[in-house]
């Protein structure tokens, strides 16, 4: 069966009032999926970048978000409002 997982860049430092305020660079993030692949016995399919609105769903610890590093990417809705979105890396794989 073909899966996925994606990494996002994580939080480094909270904020005022508990916000982030400070994440990984994007090449942090390359690293620990590098990490993660040597550290498994997958077999990838393909790696991709995507960009994803600034909260995920079901990751493991709860502490990725948007970064405003060189992965920022604003993203306006219809309403005029922006939101922001962050870079990451889409592992496909085949366990």
């Amino acid at each position: 069966m073909i899966q996925c997982k994606d990494f996002a860049p994580r939080i480094t430092e909270r904020g005022p009032f508990g916000g982030p305020s400070e994440y990984e660079s994007f090449s942090e993030v390359v690293s620990a999926v590098n990490q993660w692949i040597e550290s498994t016995t997958i077999q990838v399919i393909n790696v991709e970048t995507v960009v994803l609105p600034d909260r995920i769903e079901g990751t493991s610890d709860d502490v990725y978000g948007v970064t405003t590093s060189n992965a920022f990417h604003p993203v306006m809705i219809s309403q005029g409002l922006a939101i922001k979105c962050f870079q990451c890396v889409r592992v496909w794989y085949r366990e």
